[in-house]
């Protein structure tokens, strides 16, 4: 139906706009990877800064998280950023200790829904101002042994798939030559594959990232470097790792995956990871603690108006 005059509704996406702008957004990072792997240094590297860090030493006994939040500004806009970094994974010499890692993960992902959904079902919820702790994302990093996934990350992604959006990582890809990469690449889809472990897939449904989205969805496990250091190269300084034999380049996609990170992380995806969040693994989440507590769609259908009265 066409109007015969302006209204103003059509302002309505400059009204989001400036809303959203100026509430901030929220985005809540779980990463995942054995002591002296790089999370630390990987975080730094896509903030483009400095966090707080604490080295940590290979001698914890068992799996512990390190969560950290930080406000964030660029330009107008402010992002309120948590940190969720494992420390002593995959340290333990025990098999058993070492196997039941994941179930710390686990519980840290299902305690957040469960704080969420406790405020949800408040009388008096105020979810506009709730601080949502939810882990968004998980960037899990693999050993760049160039052979087979390990046991253990198998089994921790195949715990956590269906509670967190994983973006699988090899890590320290400057150790590996670009043929045993390939290969390595194709052999860890091949094995999540096989043991039916679903990652994150960045969306292919709206028309303006399509293309580049179903590109980087056959980039997967990116293969990144990471580094804050700056290195002289040519006649400009560049953010890279310098080796006697020469320098690897973080932000040269010739180099490495870590561009391609970025851009589907933080530039094109972000907010897709946190919807994705909120309407499947929360759902999912909701659902079933729902079905716990004794509710269920027949006896919210028996909830007659009258009854509320």
């Amino acid at each position: 139906m066409e109007l015969t005059g302006h209204v103003g509704f059509s302002t309505l996406p400059d009204q989001l706009v400036s809303k959203v702008t100026s509430d901030g957004f929220t985005f809540n990072i779980m990463i995942v990877g054995e002591t002296g792997i790089g999370k630390s240094t990987m975080m730094d590297t896509l903030f483009n800064t400095h966090f707080d860090n604490v080295p940590s030493g290979h001698e914890c006994q068992e799996v512990q998280l390190r969560k950290q939040t930080y406000l964030l500004q660029e330009s107008s806009v402010r992002l309120r950023l948590t940190i969720v970094e494992t420390v002593g994974f995959g340290d333990q010499i025990n098999k058993e200790q070492s196997s039941c890692s994941h179930q710390v993960l686990a519980d840290y992902i299902d305690s957040q829904f469960e704080a969420f959904l406790q405020e949800e079902l408040k009388i008096k919820r105020n979810l506009n101002s709730y601080h949502d702790s939810r882990v968004h994302c998980c960037l899990y990093m693999i050993c760049p042994t160039g052979h087979t996934l390990k046991s253990i990350d198998l089994v921790t992604m195949k715990k956590l798939d269906s509670r967190v959006n994983i973006i699988p990582l090899i890590a320290k890809a400057d150790t590996i030559n670009k043929s045993e990469l390939a290969k390595f690449k194709l052999r860890i889809m091949s094995e999540l594959a096989a043991n039916g472990v679903q990652i994150y897939q960045f969306p292919t449904d709206e028309e303006t990232v399509a293309d580049s989205n179903s590109a980087m969805n056959g980039h997967l496990p990116f293969a990144v470097v990471g580094s804050t250091d700056m290195v002289k190269f040519g006649n400009k300084m560049v953010r890279a790792r310098q080796y006697p034999w020469g320098v690897v380049q973080v932000d040269n996609e010739n180099h490495c995956d870590f561009v391609k990170l970025r851009e589907m992380l933080l530039r094109t995806n972000m907010q897709d990871i946190v919807d994705t969040t909120h309407r499947k693994h929360y759902e999912t989440f909701r659902r079933n603690r729902l079905a716990e507590m004794g509710f269920s769609d027949s006896n919210y259908a028996s909830f007659t108006p009258s009854t509320r009265r």
